[in-house]
Order: structure tokens, then C-alpha cells, then sequence
């Protein structure tokens, strides 16, 4: 039979989908499967971007997606002690704008805390099932090299030894090859808040969603690719201010 590769990347949103698949493929005894584990953790870049010295973020919306995995309890961090707030979104526009104004509200009043948006779907605790078979399947790295922010110890998950059959690095001696950051993508700065998307040397023109040099534009999610979809716009627009009509005399 032919060997087959799951490229498993993503947060904590998708690992536990992974973790389900190779105990399956261990019950069924099948043999010709293994997991090359890219997945990462939301925490670690986190404290990384937090702790820059040319941060430039008043506050945080956090991932819907990854806090229905985790909770909001591991995000206590940063209003605790970097003394910024954050607040737990969805994904609809409505999501998106009421944990804005949530985030504004706490700025406005001087609080900072970590508040939930999306409450119809991420609790503090997060999902007990799918943490355990996260901890029963993975461990994390020592490190792990992020595009636009560089090595980040333990912010990535592996499989555990117990799971070392299924593993594709082990399996078939992947090496680690390292891939430099393209010198004129600045999308560390991005992420941290220094600049602006548009900002960037090569935004728009070497660097689009079809020819994609940095992180933030290769996912349709990313920074750079939303800006470019829409905020290119919606910044060259002026707003027509409508002069004041004289008053009737008499």
C-alpha cells in the first residue's frame, strides 16, 4: 500500500481532529498513515507579540474559533499582566463589531479584563473532551520558527512518543529545513501594530493575494489580505461634507 501524509496545521481550533484521526488509525491497526504535525498554539505568540518592545496594540479580540477549544481562562494573562484587554469574537459582522465596541467600552472606562462575545459557543473552561485527547495525543515542542516572529519556545504540538509510529517526521527523516522570512515582507510588523498593511514596501504591488509573499497575505484571514480586499477602498474614500443651508429670514 502507498504511505499517506496528513499535513495537519492549525491552532488548537483544528488539533483536535488530528488527535481523533491517529487514534483512530491506531485502533484499526492501520500502518501506512502518519501525521506531519505542523500544529500550533495560541498563547506563545501571544505573550511574543505582548512582550515586543515596538508593540503597538491597545487591546485584543480573541479567536472564536480556538477559544470553543480552549476557553477564555488562558487569555487571563493579558489584561493580568500586560495590562491590555481583550475580548472573545465571532466570526459574523455583527460579532466583529459588538466585541469592538466591547473593547472601546473597556478602553473608554479604563477597565481591562478579558470579556466573551461569543457566548453562544465559547465558555471559560473551553471543551474538556477535546483538551483531553489534545493531552492524551500531543506534546509540545521546544520550539517552534513562526514567519514574522521568529523561534517561540513550546508554541507548537508534536506527537507524544506513545503516538511515534504515526509520526512522518520521524518515519521518513524529515530534516529541518529553515525558510528566511522574504527581506522586504514585514509582516512581524504588521502583527505587532508598528505599521499598517499598506504601509509595508511591497503591499499591493509584489505582494498580493495572488502572488503572496508574507504570511499575512496568504491567508484570506490574514492582515494584509483583508486590507487588500478592502480597506484599500474604504481608505482612499472621502466623505462629502454637506454645507450648512442659510437659515430662512423672516
Amino acid at each position: 500500500d502507498k504511505q499517506v501524509v496528513f499535513f495537519a496545521v492549525g491552532f488548537e481550533t483544528t488539533a483536535p481532529s488530528t488527535a481523533v484521526t491517529v487514534l483512530k488509525a491506531r485502533e484499526k491497526g492501520i500502518t501506512n498513515f502518519s501525521v506531519f504535525c505542523n500544529h500550533v498554539t495560541i498563547v506563545p505568540p501571544l505573550k511574543a507579540i505582548l512582550e515586543s518592545p515596538d508593540l503597538r496594540l491597545d487591546g485584543f479580540l480573541g479567536p472564536g474559533h480556538v477559544s470553543t477549544v480552549i476557553g477564555n481562562r488562558p487569555y487571563r494573562f493579558v489584561p493580568g499582566v500586560y495590562g491590555k484587554p481583550l475580548v472573545t469574537a465571532g466570526f459574523e459582522p455583527l460579532d466583529i463589531l459588538q466585541a469592538i465596541v466591547m473593547l472601546l467600552r473597556q478602553l473608554n472606562e479604563g477597565r481591562c479584563e478579558v470579556e466573551n462575545q461569543y457566548t453562544r459557543a465559547v465558555v471559560d473552561q473551553g471543551n474538556p473532551r477535546a483538551l483531553a485527547i489534545l493531552a492524551e495525543v500531543f506534546e509540545l515542542r521546544p520550539h517552534f520558527e513562526w514567519r514574522g516572529l521568529g523561534f517561540i519556545s513550546q508554541s507548537a504540538l508534536k506527537l507524544n512518543d506513545q503516538f511515534s509510529d504515526y509520526d512522518a517526521e520521524l518515519r521518513f527523516n524529515v530534516p529541518g529545513v529553515r525558510v528566511a522570512d522574504p527581506k522586504a515582507c514585514q509582516c512581524g510588523e504588521v502583527l505587532k501594530g508598528v505599521i499598517k498593511p499598506w504601509e509595508c514596501k511591497v503591499f499591493g504591488t509584489a505582494c498580493t493575494p495572488e502572488t503572496p509573499i508574507g504570511t499575512c497575505m496568504v491567508s484570506s484571514e490574514g492582515a494584509c489580505a483583508a486590507y487588500y480586499n478592502y480597506g484599500r477602498f474604504t481608505r482612499a474614500a472621502t466623505i462629502p461634507v454637506r454645507a450648512a443651508e442659510p437659515e430662512p429670514v423672516g
